[in-house]
């Protein structure tokens, strides 16, 4: 018997170290997950291959136990009138100290690789860099003073010719339950 609970305390003590690195949002060690919740407004300019500006509405939620963030929006991406239905799912992993961001869209283009980003304290912004095996991709989210949310990214071939770019910004269209919440109990 002494055995079996000595065997359990050491198991219990070594499961942590042995299983992969948890996808946790409150282990979110600068709070992006968090501040990306809400509903908001977005523009977003494409440079290349052709150039576009269209606009859109993104609600984002918690899910999966508050581990991860999805993002479900609707954007008018081809100038036809029509909507487009896009997600996007975003987690943080404390084993290896970065966030993992995956979209999907509904005419079935799918983003090969996860775009991977980390914090970057002393410039305030996300550093996101993408590789699919031919293309690597580098951009930046960054929260703005004013409330606001930007993005850019820029997609090189092996050649190191820009065969995607875009930038945007989005603005919270309504306050989320913890914003109201808060401010209501001050």
């Amino acid at each position: 018997m002494r055995f079996s609970a000595l065997l359990l305390l050491v198991l219990a003590c070594l499961l942590p170290a042995l299983t992969p690195g948890l996808a946790r949002a409150e282990k979110d060690p600068h709070g992006i997950l968090a501040r990306r919740v809400g509903v908001w407004n977005a523009t977003v300019n494409i440079k290349a291959p052709v150039k576009m500006t269209f606009k859109g509405q993104e609600k984002i939620g918690w899910v999966l136990g508050r581990n991860y963030v999805l993002g479900k929006g609707f954007y008018d991406n081809k100038g036809d009138g029509k909507k487009t239905e896009v997600i996007n799912l975003i987690t943080y992993s404390e084993k290896d100290n970065c966030y993992y961001i995956w979209e999907f869209k509904a005419n079935e283009d799918v983003q090969p690789a996860p775009l991977i980003g980390t914090w970057d304290e002393e410039k305030k912004e996300m550093r996101l860099k993408a590789n699919d095996g031919g293309n690597n991709g580098e951009g930046i989210w960054k929260f703005e003073k004013d409330g606001s949310f930007s993005w850019s990214f820029e997609v090189k071939d092996e050649n190191d010719k820009t065969v995607f770019s875009m930038d945007g910004s989005q603005v919270k269209a309504e306050k989320t339950n913890t914003e109201t919440k808060s401010k209501a109990t001050k």
